[in-house]
């Protein structure tokens, strides 16, 4: 039940505040009515086993991690879930250009409102530049064209919104309008961008990687160095509750 919230919106604070407070309880008292003590603050609680501490994972990264997944999901996923956003929330558009705005569905909304997280780790690998927007995907030095030069450009190069990056490439080089300063300023800047006959890839943090929720919350959660007496304490064989004293 945890995963599917968790996975369907961005959880409100207050929530994952109760939540965890009730998970206190139950591991310090042993119900989660108990009002003992803290002994260790909960964020270092959830710190895994090799970094000597218990591995709760946090609600807080867990549920930014799947929503990381649907993200991912939405942009390289063919599910009925993401053909429905693609036809009734998406449409026409970028999912990068989507107004948070605008009156959606709150789990909607928060799904837009992450999306410069998200930002933070996706590699767009332009190819032929027949999937990616020419516009508003941010596979230019890790932003989009709309997001560095502004509405204006679009309107200068006289080229549609729903341009694919496909256009502006000719035999494998690049081949921008030189109608406006900007647009020049472009033609330079995505020389060290190389064109192929590859198709159009997305990946997570690295070139040639792909996307897992476990990736995603190594990456977001909070980290602390290693142990190394963890695997005596936390072995196969273990038993929690007696390695929990330890």
């Amino acid at each position: 039940m945890h995963v599917f919230w968790c996975s369907t919106f961005l959880l409100p604070a207050e929530i994952i505040k109760d939540f965890e407070r009730t998970l206190r309880r139950f591991l310090w008292g042993g119900n989660g009515s108990s009002h003992k003590r803290s002994l260790v603050k909960w964020p270092k609680i959830c710190l895994p086993r090799l970094e000597g501490v218990l591995g709760i994972i946090s609600l807080k990264s867990w549920n930014q991690a799947l929503l990381l997944k649907q993200i991912w999901n939405l942009l390289n996923d063919h599910s009925l879930w993401v053909q429905w956003c693609k036809l009734n929330l998406i449409r026409k558009h970028s999912f990068w250009s989507l107004p948070s705005a605008h009156p959606w569905s709150w789990a909607w909304r928060k799904i837009l409102l992450f999306r410069n997280n998200a930002l933070t780790y996706l590699v767009y690998v332009c190819g032929k530049g027949d999937k990616f927007s020419l516009w508003y995907d941010p596979w230019f030095r890790g932003s989009s064209i709309y997001v560095v030069y502004g509405h204006r450009v679009i309107y200068d190069s006289g080229l549609a919104y729903s341009t694919l990056v496909q256009a502006v490439i000719k035999n494998e080089q690049w081949n921008w309008p030189t109608t406006s300063p900007e647009l020049i300023d472009i033609q330079s800047r995505v020389q060290g961008i190389p064109s192929t006959s590859s198709p159009d890839c997305i990946f997570w943090e690295t070139a040639g990687h792909q996307f897992s929720t476990k990736k995603a919350w190594e990456s977001i959660r909070d980290s602390s160095p290693t142990v190394g007496w963890a695997k005596l304490v936390w072995h196969q064989a273990c038993i929690a509750k007696h390695a929990f004293y330890l």
